[in-house]
């Protein structure tokens, strides 16, 4: 019994300090670094999904729905671009940033398909 307590008592302090640790150590160890996305790669995304959806909007080849749907996805595109291109981005948001912007690179691909 008093191994097991020490034991439960190990585990419960490792799990502390790994709670605590930054998630800029976290990125350090391999394996756990891969699943925080890198804020260089996001920005350079964003920053090419908002260049295609100004680009699909000014290209006067897209119906009036289209036209509707890449004016209602270009501010939440330029949103996601302004908060990546902050020089102090939280590594906690980074996972929901990549998120959007890949929910965001989705639909500009079905309305690029549209275009063709």
């Amino acid at each position: 019994m008093n191994r097991l307590n020490r034991r439960m008592t190990l585990m419960v302090w490792a799990l502390v300090a790994l709670a605590l640790m930054p998630a800029v150590a976290l990125a350090q160890i391999p394996g756990v670094g891969s699943m925080i996305p890198d804020k260089a790669k996001l920005l350079e995304q964003a920053q090419k999904l908002v260049a295609d959806l100004t680009s699909m909007k000014s290209s006067g080849k897209l119906g009036a729905a289209d036209t509707a749907k890449v004016d209602s996805l270009l501010p939440k595109a330029t949103a996601v671009n302004s908060e990546l291109a902050k020089p102090q981005v939280e590594t906690s948001r980074l996972p929901q940033l990549a998120s959007q912007l890949g929910d965001l690179q989705k639909q500009t691909a079905s309305l690029k398909g549209a275009m063709k």
